[in-house]
Order: C-alpha cells, then sequence, then structure tokens
C-alpha cells in the first residue's frame, strides 16, 4: 500500500513538473520584427511590423505596422504613399495565436520556418 502510494505520488509530481517546464515556442518567438514585400506591375509594397511584449501577465503584445506603397502610373513612379498603425493584441496559448484586440485580426507563427502569418499573406521575421 505503501509502495503504491509513493509510486502514484512520483508519478504526479513528475508530470507536474514536466507540464510546469514545457514551454511555449510560439510565445518566445513572438517579439520582434517581421518584414514583407510584394512587386508587381502597378508598383512595389514594404511592410514591416514590429511586436513587442507590453504585458507579460495578461499576454498583451503592442502591434506597430509600418507600410509603404510605391505605386506605378503608366510606367512613371508616383509619390510613395505611407501609413503607420499601432494596435494591441493579445496571445493565447491555446490557440497559439496573436489576435488585435480593434480589428480581431488574428496572427499566427511559425518558428521553425521564422514565419508569421496574418490570413495568407507571410511575414519573415527578421530578429
Amino acid at each position: 500500500m505503501k509502495l503504491s502510494f509513493f509510486l502514484l505520488s512520483v508519478t504526479v509530481i513528475i508530470s507536474t513538473a514536466c507540464t510546469s517546464v514545457a514551454k511555449d515556442d510560439v510565445k518566445v518567438f513572438l517579439p520582434g520584427v517581421y518584414v514583407r514585400e510584394a512587386k508587381h506591375e502597378f508598383g512595389a509594397e514594404h511592410d514591416t511590423v514590429s511586436i513587442i511584449l507590453l504585458n507579460a501577465s495578461s499576454n498583451e503584445y503592442k502591434i506597430e505596422r509600418r507600410w509603404s506603397y510605391e505605386r506605378i502610373l503608366d510606367g512613371k513612379p508616383l509619390e510613395p504613399e505611407y501609413k503607420v498603425t499601432d494596435k494591441t493584441g493579445v496571445y493565447s496559448s491555446e490557440t497559439k495565436m496573436l489576435q488585435e484586440a480593434s480589428t480581431l485580426e488574428t496572427y499566427s507563427f511559425n518558428p521553425k520556418q521564422n514565419l508569421m502569418f496574418s490570413g495568407d499573406t507571410k511575414y519573415q521575421k527578421l530578429k
């Protein structure tokens, strides 16, 4: 009886220790700078998204997006357009996604390939 209780206690302790030690690889990967470029006959887009941890206890992040578009009209480049947005988002360990608070847009991550996705749009992580 004492032996079975001891084995059960050891099993519970080991399983608890393993779960608490396991890291969320996406959460560790999340902060950083992500870039995307696209060129086509109408112009070129340059997109940079910076993700910065704001509050670790609530998994809240700042999502800053800097976007520029160099439009081409009749073969001639026009004045570039620029846009900057600052939003906040919350990371869910269950879904492994970051969700913007205002638009509910979601970002998913692939740490092994160093990628972030916003829908079908793919970003490469710089740092």
